[in-house]
């Protein structure tokens, strides 16, 4: 009796024991959930940290604690249990897609590949964990510009699940980004040389695939010289298209155009090269050949340029930069070399508007001057001829030595997603270049013209600004206009484009799936 008395205390210690081991592990996960419900997030991390501990073999567990860390922003020690639970766990799925997408939002996409790779490569699509790995491959491939393998991974899961509303979003998205497009537009100019301008253009366009745009452009230029009436009529191709595998942008386009003075046919054609690198850095080369028409004297002899430029943008958290350096070739053997600089600074960005100020440089100088007496016989009163002769760059600028810095603003209003207000300006603070005058020489009994130069400080500037916004979901509508004075003229431009974009066939090809 005595036995069997001590065999059941014995027992029901051991029970009290095992109760009081076990009790606890509910206990803490249960807390833990309680906590997140609760939101606090640090308070369920810290709870779970020796939980996971203690209970290496309990996969689900460390993605609570490595979630929980997350969402209370302690990155370090969410990494860290990410880490450990997929050494631990390294044939877990959801182990390796949960960690993958905790580095895709820390912005470390290339580890992120790596883990979701050899998933999609060998795991069974009709998983959840598989279909959400090729998903996540999908969002970087759209993140790294490669719409066509994006849309290509976000037609694979939407076959394979179609209420997945993440990829049907992107894919949405890549759809209408690669949109086809009709466009009509007009823009006018004036400036006190006097030179006027009246252009129309027609533009329509079609992705090939979704990196891949082709477009072609009418444009049709009425130009005005103190009464003096010419045109130019260009039609124009282009196709544009992304390594992303290079980074490698490569764009072509040519055309046709037709003068009503100087010789009346001719041809234009243009190659960019672009590699795009982190940070929103993209360089870029240019080889262009196009006509020039932005002096008065330009519709009287016809001039073609034939450019190469050099160029390195840059567009990151809210700043703006661009470094160009440009020489454009004549077909008398001249040249005008450029560079120029600018920089723009975030003061305001919100969504509903932003406010940006900045600095830019300029330089730019031709090897010969073509500024030349504005009328080929001049005429000389009787007696002693005058002290300079009118000029003219026939026919084209040439500056020397031209120097300029400025102060930059551009701000943008945005009161709802549908319309939007810019507005821009300039103002040269220091501005030099040698400027050309044109003297008599007279050396009995002969009068002659000759070029000589003054340093000459001037004044820069412009202001501008613009609307654009939504006419229907399919249409757009912007508004733009520009007044200001450059080195050697006073100028007006405005400008008013109407564009249609086939956005309901975009979006019927991204919902058949």
């Amino acid at each position: 009796m005595r036995l069997s008395l001590l065999l059941l205390v014995s027992r029901w210690l051991l029970g009290a024991v095992a109760g009081a081991q076990t009790l606890p592990q509910v206990d803490t996960l249960a807390e833990a959930r309680r906590l997140r419900d609760a939101r606090d997030f640090a308070g369920a991390a810290a709870m779970l940290a020796p939980y996971v501990e203690s209970h290496p073999d309990d996969a689900g567990s460390a993605r609570f604690a490595a979630l929980m860390a997350y969402w209370s922003r302690d990155f370090r020690s969410a990494r860290a249990i990410y880490e450990q639970a997929f050494a631990r766990h390294p044939t877990s799925a959801d182990v390796r897609v949960e960690y993958a997408r905790f580095l895709m939002d820390l912005g470390q996409t290339s580890r992120a590949r790596e883990l979701l790779t050899p998933l999609v490569e060998t795991g069974d699509r009709s998983t959840p964990a598989t279909r959400r790995a090729l998903a996540l491959l999908g969002t970087l491939d759209y993140w790294s510009g490669d719409y066509s393998r994006a849309r290509s991974r976000f037609v694979e899961v939407l076959r394979l699940d179609s209420t997945d509303a993440d990829a049907r979003r992107q894919l949405r998205e890549i759809e209408l980004a690669s949109a086809s497009w009709l466009g009509v537009g007009m823009s006018a100019s004036d400036d006190d040389q006097p030179l006027r301008r009246l252009a129309l253009d027609a533009e329509g366009g079609w992705f090939a695939t979704p990196v891949t745009p082709l477009s072609l452009r009418v444009r049709s230029t009425g130009l005005d010289n103190d009464g003096v009436n010419e045109r130019l009529s260009l039609v124009e191709g282009s196709v544009a298209t992304y390594w992303p595998a290079a980074r490698l942008d490569l764009g072509l386009g040519g055309g046709a155009l037709q003068r009503s003075f100087g010789d009346a046919s001719d041809w234009t054609g243009r190659i960019t090269l672009g590699f795009r690198l982190p940070k929103g850095t993209v360089l870029e080369g240019k080889a262009e050949r196009a006509a020039y028409l932005n002096t008065a004297s330009s519709l009287e002899t016809a001039v073609m340029t034939n450019t190469l430029q050099a160029s390195a943008k840059w567009s990151h958290g809210g700043w703006l930069g661009e470094a160009v350096a440009r020489r454009e070739s004549f077909e008398d053997d001249n040249a005008v070399a450029t560079g120029y600089l600018w920089l723009l600074a975030p003061v305001v960005r919100r969504e509903t508007g932003t406010l940006q100020i900045g600095y830019s440089f300029a330089a730019q100088s031709a090897t010969e001057s073509r500024f030349v007496p504005r009328d080929n016989a001049v005429p000389f009163p009787p007696g002693q001829p005058p002290a300079t002769v009118p000029g003219v760059y026939d026919p084209y600028y040439t500056p020397r030595n031209l120097r300029a810095s400025s102060a930059l603003l551009a701000a943008t209003l945005r009161p709802n997603p549908r319309l939007s207000f810019t507005g821009n300006g300039a103002y040269g603070f220091h501005a030099r270049d040698d400027a050309p005058v044109l003297v008599t020489v007279f050396v009995p009994p002969n009068v002659s013209v000759a070029r000589t130069y003054y340093d000459r400080d001037f004044t820069p500037w412009n202001v501008g600004g613009g609307v654009e916004g939504a006419v229907t979901d399919a249409v757009h509508l912007s508004v733009t206009a520009e007044h200001g004075r450059a080195a050697y003229y006073q100028y007006t431009t405005a400008g008013v484009r109407l564009t249609y974009t086939f956005f309901a066939a975009a979006r019927r090809r991204a919902d058949r799936y």
